[in-house]
């Protein structure tokens, strides 16, 4: 809602939000219970969105750009951040054309921040057996209701 709220507001941010929490939202769904591996995926990406950053700043040509994907992916390798979404925030800077050097990787860092807080709290959410019970009973009344992939083979 908040990053919503923000790109509305705010239309240079546009290109910010979605592509950033996408991406970083179907990283951390599945890595909830590794929040020491979330934290440092959020710290590769906020280092890659402010070298991307300073580099558009250097120069907008495509050396620029290049020298962005060499030094990203050299980090990554490095320091086995193990999430390719970090590859993409560092280009936001070449597509968003921000005036400021430090909006974008501030911009990542409230965004990346809040999905670390809602993740964490659904998975709070869900360790509640009451809540748990529910959501077992929920994905077997699904699973009774619609047909399994090997059935809908066998009709094809």
């Amino acid at each position: 809602m908040g990053a919503y709220w923000a790109s509305y507001h705010f239309p240079s941010l546009r290109m910010v939000f979605y592509p950033t929490l996408g991406a970083f939202s179907f990283l951390f769904m599945h890595r909830v219970d590794q929040i020491k591996d979330v934290g440092r995926i959020t710290l590769g990406a906020i280092i890659a969105v402010t070298l991307g950053s300073v580099m558009y700043s250097i120069s907008h040509g495509t050396l620029s750009f290049f020298l962005t994907a060499i030094i990203t992916i050299s980090l990554i390798q490095v320091l086995k951040w193990n999430a390719a979404p970090i590859l993409s925030v560092s280009f936001i800077p070449f597509f968003a054309h921000t005036t400021s050097i430090w909006a974008l990787p501030a911009a990542v860092l409230v965004s990346l921040l809040g999905l670390i807080i809602f993740v964490w709290l659904i998975a709070k959410v869900e360790q509640v057996p009451v809540v748990s019970r529910w959501s077992e009973a929920f994905s077997q009344f699904l699973n009774k209701m619609m047909p399994t992939p090997t059935a809908i083979k066998k009709e094809l």
